[in-house]
Formats: structure tokens, sequence, C-alpha cells
């Protein structure tokens, strides 16, 4: 008998647990507040997919960024270069006319490194030395500029990707 009656509490107690957890909610605030969790869970999805399209888009712009950097140094030292050839020029003409005189001196090269590597050979563009005494040309510029020839500016990139 006793176990008959424990067996029916134990059976009455689950269908009401069963009913009163199952009852649809009558209070409109909860109604409100469960819509609102479901329209923020929307909103939720989209501005996760808003932030990986925005974190995709600032990682190209600071690899065009590093390019555009890359790209102008060596040019900056490109024309160093050249400057420094030509006043060594001017300097060996005037000491072979103006009895040894010179007016620039000795010139030291222009050095622009990323973790000691050339920023130019970074970017496979040659420079011409200043202590080679070479007669400066525009064969850097053209190096440089080669890459909008073929619209390939993959080498600058892929060394700017490198050195991040």
């Amino acid at each position: 008998m006793k176990k008959a009656f424990v067996l029916c509490a134990l059976v009455g107690v689950a269908v009401y647990a069963t009913t009163a957890w199952s009852a649809s909610n009558a209070d409109p605030a909860v109604a409100r507040l469960a819509r609102d969790v479901v329209t923020l869970k929307t909103q939720v999805k989209s501005l996760q997919k808003q932030s990986a399209t925005l974190k995709k888009a600032i990682a190209q712009d600071d690899l065009a960024i590093g390019a555009t950097i890359l790209y102008t140094v060596c040019g900056l030292t490109i024309t160093a270069d050249a400057q420094q050839g030509t006043w060594q020029i001017v300097d060996q003409l005037s000491a072979a006319t103006q009895a040894g005189k010179t007016y620039f001196g000795p010139q030291a090269p222009v050095t622009a490194t990323l973790q000691g590597q050339d920023i130019c050979a970074g970017g496979g563009v040659t420079r011409s030395p200043v202590t080679s005494g070479a007669v400066p040309t525009v064969a850097g510029y053209q190096a440089l500029l080669a890459g909008f020839h073929s619209l390939n500016l993959n080498a600058f990139l892929a060394f700017a990707l490198a050195h991040r």
C-alpha cells in the first residue's frame, strides 16, 4: 500500500511539473522579452558578418599602406643614389679641371632596411650604389616602375606581408 501511495504521489508530481513547465506564459512582459531576444539574436548575427567583412577590408588596407610606404622609401633611396652619383661626377670633373677642387666630397650611401634587408631588394629593385662610381641612370626608376607596366606588384606585396 505504501508503495502504491508513493508511486501515485510521484506520478502526480511528474504530471504537475510537466504541465507547469509547458504551459504558455500569459505575462505580456515575458512574451515581449522573448520577442526582443529573437530580434537581438538576428541583429548579433548580422553584426558579426559585418565585423568579419570590415576586418578583411582593414587587413587589405594595411597591406596596401605597407606596400605604398615600401615603394615610396625605395623611390627615395634611388633618388638619393642618383643625386649622390651626380655629385660624384661633379667632383670628378671639378678635380680634373680645377686643380683637384671638389664641391661635395665623399658620399655615404643611404640605407633603408627592414629587418636587415634593403627595402628595394625586397621589392626586386637593384640599386646603383654610390660607392661604385657608376654614372647615374634611370635604371633604378625603371625597375621600380616595372610593376606598374605589368600590373604586377606582387613582389612588394609579398615583401610587405613577410615583414608585418
